[in-house]
């Protein structure tokens, strides 16, 4: 069986009854495939504008077929590797301001939290985004190149 990591742009597509994202989840509810998600992004998920109490109840049956990863100290640290290699150009000095992050990118969180999994887990990522992350050896795909 193949193991992919997803992010939470898939389970919105999901959610908004995209074709490929219908399909990837059944192929996980019928056991063709092994489907894993960082905690991270179903916080992402769950504090999205169009996630109310009815998808709360039906994602909560949908993971079951879903695993969901915690962050482990090592992939913690990865993913703010991946977050700072990317955030370098941000500043003329080449460095991540920490102190005036007033408006971090969180789909580059995201990225990094979930190519930090996918990298621990010696799988692909999936999602409907492009990855905001470069120079990183885990395969991204596109949904919609599915």
């Amino acid at each position: 069986m193949d193991s992919v990591v997803i992010d939470s742009s898939v389970l919105l597509s999901y959610k908004e009854g995209d074709l490929s994202a219908k399909k990837l989840i059944h192929d996980a509810i019928d056991e063709s495939i092994e489907i894993s998600v960082s905690a991270y992004s179903l916080f992402v998920l769950s504090r999205s504008n169009s996630f109310d109490r009815k998808s709360e109840i039906g994602f909560s049956s949908l993971l079951k077929f879903i695993n969901s990863i915690s962050l482990t100290a090592d992939m913690a640290m990865k993913a703010g590797y991946f977050y700072r290699s990317a955030s370098l150009d941000t500043n003329p000095y080449g460095q991540v301001d920490l102190f005036n992050l007033s408006e971090p990118n969180l789909d580059l969180v995201e990225d990094s939290v979930t190519c930090a999994l996918a990298q621990n887990m010696g799988c692909s990522v999936i999602s409907s985004r492009n990855n905001l992350l470069k120079d990183t050896e885990i395969e991204w795909i596109v949904l919609e190149e599915l």
